[in-house]
């Protein structure tokens, strides 16, 4: 019998077939994974034997291990998820829970990536009715920059309105709190505001598991790189580069920060975003038409979006 299995965060293996099976793909190591200080991070956990999907979810709860001594993570959201198992009706798909919990603000932070100083390994652990799971090992940073999509398990309901067609759309808003889109565009000399993940620590500090108080701003730096190009990937930003307006906690969320930017002028000739429905060769449509980068020493992560060409 065989199983095509989708393979989660940590790599793992979600389904099981009697002969060989591939249980990751990539060019590194699936660990430690990289996290900053108060990012969300969400962990898919294969409850094990004996486990009743249609039941209420156990108790659960999270670990986090310093080096030298534990302390237990928020849990903000737990669902459970079949991990997009495709397999044939008689196989069935293996449960899983998705927990996404939020790494402690005092987690020990590893040195800049150009020194040789060590510190002790970081790991994380979910229990289940009492149960532990293994430690898993993570890599805390100052930063680990990371988009809010509108495909991730942790996107908050922040913005109304039509993404039209694009794939993960990145949460991007204009000032009146809609959001930036194929059919909605951004104009050059707008401030833009993106809602990210994981910019690590925060002046003043702020209490882990506790909605932000206010937009606390971020002790790091975080530069901006700007390309305009139809579907573009990120780029790492320069040191020179532009700084963003403003990047800091958001009031009112757990773990959540965002980045104000201004949308720079157009270039002479910019192609438009193709509208829902108007391209019907989805292979050539122009989902974005400028993709912002947003990054630091430690990370760095871009998010897509469009804008009205000049004189549109």
């Amino acid at each position: 019998m065989r199983r095509f299995c989708s393979i989660l965060a940590f790599s793992m293996s979600l389904c099981w077939a009697q002969g060989p099976s591939i249980v990751g793909a990539g060019f590194s190591n699936p660990y430690p994974v990289a996290v900053a200080p108060g990012q969300l991070i969400t962990l898919f956990v294969e409850p094990g034997p004996g486990y009743n999907a249609s039941a209420p979810l156990p108790s659960i709860g999270a670990v986090f291990w310093n080096g030298s001594a534990s302390e237990a993570m928020p849990i903000v959201e737990a669902n459970q998820t079949n991990g997009g198992c495709n397999a044939p009706p008689s196989a069935g798909c293996t449960n899983l829970l998705a927990v996404t919990v939020q790494v402690p603000f005092d987690a020990p932070i590893a040195p800049s990536p150009v020194t040789d100083i060590a510190i002790p390994p970081s790991s994380v652990a979910v229990t289940m009715g009492g149960i532990q799971t293994s430690y898993f090992g993570v890599q805390v940073l100052q930063d680990h920059v990371h988009f809010v999509t509108l495909c991730d398990a942790i996107a908050p309901p922040l913005l109304p309105g039509s993404f039209g067609r694009s794939p993960c759309p990145p949460i991007v808003s204009h000032a009146n709190g809609t959001s930036v889109s194929q059919t909605s565009p951004a104009v050059a000399g707008e401030e833009l505001v993106a809602y990210v993940t994981g910019l690590g620590q925060t002046n003043p500090l702020l209490t882990t598991g506790q909605p932000a108080a206010q937009s606390s701003p971020t002790v790091a730096t975080f530069h901006l790189d700007f390309s305009y190009r139809p579907n573009a990937l990120a780029t790492w930003p320069l040191s020179a580069s532009a700084v963003a307006l403003f990047s800091g906690a958001t009031k009112g969320f757990i773990g959540l920060y965002q980045i104000n930017f201004i949308v720079p002028p157009a270039t002479q000739g910019l192609a438009a975003c193709a509208s829902a429905g108007v391209t019907p060769d989805v292979a050539n449509e122009i989902f974005s038409n400028l993709t912002v980068s947003v990054g630091s020493i430690f990370s760095f992560d871009g998010a897509g979006i469009c804008v009205a060409p000049s004189g549109g």
